[in-house]
């Protein structure tokens, strides 16, 4: 994920609102300045809330991958506490600007709204840069594959297969023809799926679980909750701990729950890559 490209969509985003809300003028500011005034006086308050919540959101979604608590759960709960701080900020410092307003009591219903409107434009903005992402991966880096992923070729319509050929998982035929193929990985983004080739990826609208039943009877493992490995599919793994992350094939980095650490080993998931462990 490109990080630059993602603030910057942000930023786009809550300039947008802070144009949306300076226009509608409330709380009493109508009347206060010109459109170009409010718009940027909304502007440097919302972007002080984003400077809040923002680190929030990140902190609560890197508890969540840490733990494999319900994200969705500890993010909303801290999106929801940093309401308060933000709302006894702007009682200290902008009381004259939010007159409209009844102190602490007042400003905070707004400043939760803030906070909630801050985690909308971010779950948008990261649903943007994953449809650039999947637009601008790059289709021809070569890339070594090990025998276990070795590509399944695509059957020509009505064609017969012979006995010996594999079948191909049903997971394929959602995806573009220049899908650089096999799949060796697939990855949860909110409602999409990152479906992983050995030279790009794409993105479906689907259930992780969906995706993984509809790979069928290729072999591999869900090593997150998040993500779905076929065995092969790994160029190296890093032990830190108890924790350990996988880099695949295509150079995609991957977290794995660390309760699912025993039963891999146990089936030897990590074995070719044990030697790699630093």
């Amino acid at each position: 994920m490109n990080w630059l490209r993602r603030i910057l969509i942000e930023f786009w985003a809550m300039a947008i609102v802070a144009a949306i809300i300076g226009f509608l003028g409330p709380f009493g500011t109508y009347l206060e300045d010109d459109f170009m005034g409010r718009v940027w006086r909304w502007w440097m308050h919302l972007m002080g809330a984003y400077v809040l919540v923002r680190p929030s959101i990140l902190l609560w979604t890197s508890i969540a991958d840490a733990t494999a608590l319900p994200k969705r759960m500890l993010v909303y709960s801290g999106v929801f506490l940093s309401s308060f701080p933000l709302a006894m900020l702007w009682s200290w410092s902008a009381g004259a600007f939010f007159h409209g307003l009844d102190g602490f009591g007042g400003i905070l219903p707004f400043a939760m709204l803030s906070a909630i409107g801050v985690l909308g434009v971010a779950i948008w903005a990261r649903a943007v840069d994953l449809h650039l992402a999947a637009a601008l991966a790059p289709k021809d880096r070569p890339v070594a594959l090990a025998p276990e992923v070795a590509p399944v070729a695509r059957a020509a319509p009505g064609s017969a297969s012979t006995p010996d050929e594999k079948a191909e998982p049903r997971l394929l035929r959602r995806l573009s023809p220049g899908f650089h193929g096999p799949v060796i990985a697939l990855q949860s983004e909110d409602h999409y799926v990152r479906v992983h080739g050995v030279r790009g990826s794409e993105l479906v609208f689907m259930r992780l679980r969906d995706a993984i039943s509809e790979m069928d009877d290729c072999p591999g493992e869900q090593v997150h909750r998040s993500w779905w490995m076929a065995r092969g599919a790994i160029a190296s793994v890093e032990a830190e701990g108890r924790n350990r992350t996988v880099t695949l094939l295509n150079g995609a980095k991957a977290p794995v729950a660390r309760d699912s650490v025993s039963r891999l080993e146990r089936k030897q998931f990590f074995a070719e890559n044990d030697a790699r462990l630093t």
